[in-house]
């Protein structure tokens, strides 16, 4: 099923950037692929979602000069269209506290002031929704998206490269994930059955939200990992959370990738790990490529994670070749990041 825009992405270019600037890799970034971004200027409604994943460290968030970067290229294809600029965010949810906290801690109130015709939003509260089917360890079950995604005819996911616990790396297409209500987004997972009075339940599901996040700021890492080596649902969910992420990316499907690479994350990510000055930026009209340049510039190759390959070879939506890559060579600023302390267990999910 599709309903949120996309289709397979034929011949689209991918740019990649290096340089000492954030703003201006990015402005670079998308004057190279310009030829692909036409559909911006006849969108009636533009959305722009971040990667606030983290209320600290500040690495771990999309920093608001990249956000400043896009709507200033926007401005130049489409002058006067409203652009907003939404997200979710889980961790803050989990210390209960609005995404709006988020927003005032990391100056994105700046974006309202300094632009015309741009606003914040958030998804917090809402209460239309849209069913995404998603695998589960105790079946199958569905997640909660925000109809409003619906409203918007040109969405932009502008994230960060990082390591993940669960998905091996994450990029521009599980952004999109912000979408998803935020009691609702750690069954993306597949190692909890869902919120709901009639969905199955996993140990995770009766524990108080956010118990695992919180543990996650008070033991070391090591031990994070050490315990979750040991539960036998994590080795089920990582052969789940693939699928899971390629499902819910049909529905929540972004029309431009921008990777902002400036600092990037290995290690313990998304959250949890260590910062990268990697001062590059990605950009593409096929998502599929945009994360696959983003993964090869991190050390992966886009096979290796699930739910680009299955995005690519079974759904179609786009592809990871580095056919129309423009800009800087990309064995010139690729980097082996270390990988997630449980990722020879996350490659088990073929």
């Amino acid at each position: 099923m599709q309903f949120l825009g996309g289709n397979m992405n034929q011949n689209k270019k991918v740019a990649l950037i290096r340089g000492d600037n954030r703003k201006e890799n990015i402005r670079r970034c998308l004057e190279l692929v310009r030829e692909d971004l036409a559909p911006v200027k006849k969108a009636k409604n533009i959305l722009v979602k971040p990667n606030l994943v983290a209320l600290k460290p500040d690495f771990a968030n999309t920093h608001v000069e990249a956000i400043e970067a896009v709507i200033e290229f926007i401005r130049m294809l489409a002058p006067d269209t409203p652009i907003t600029v939404g997200e979710s965010s889980a961790s803050a949810f989990y210390r209960g506290l609005p995404t709006t906290k988020v927003f005032e801690d990391y100056d994105y109130y700046r974006l309202v002031k300094k632009y015309c015709n741009v606003s914040l939003t958030d998804f917090d509260d809402d209460k239309e929704v849209l069913h995404s089917p998603i695998l589960s360890v105790v079946g199958d079950t569905h997640l909660r998206i925000t109809k409003r995604a619906q409203e918007f005819d040109y969405k932009i996911s502008l994230a960060i490269p990082k390591t993940h616990n669960f998905a091996i790396a994450t990029f521009g297409i599980k952004n999109m994930a912000g979408l998803v209500l935020r009691q609702d987004m750690a069954m993306i997972h597949g190692m909890k059955g869902g919120v709901e009075v009639d969905a199955p339940k996993t140990l995770l599901d009766r524990l108080p939200p956010g118990t695992v996040s919180k543990a996650r700021r008070k033991l070391p890492p090591w031990l994070i990992n050490f315990l979750f080596r040991q539960y036998p649902a994590y080795r089920k969910s990582v052969k789940m959370i693939h699928r899971n992420i390629a499902e819910l990316a049909t529905r929540t499907w972004p029309d431009l990738v921008i990777l902002d690479g400036f600092v990037c994350m290995e290690n313990n990510g998304p959250v949890d790990g260590t910062p990268v000055d990697m001062k590059i930026a990605v950009a593409s009209a096929d998502p599929v490529k945009a994360d696959g340049v983003a993964a090869r510039a991190i050390g992966f190759e886009p096979q290796e994670i699930g739910y680009l390959y299955y995005l690519q070879n079974e759904e179609r939506r786009g592809e990871y070749s580095l056919e129309g890559l423009v800009g800087d060579d990309l064995n010139q600023v690729k980097k082996k990041f270390k990988r997630h302390g449980t990722y020879d267990i996350q490659c088990q999910w073929k």
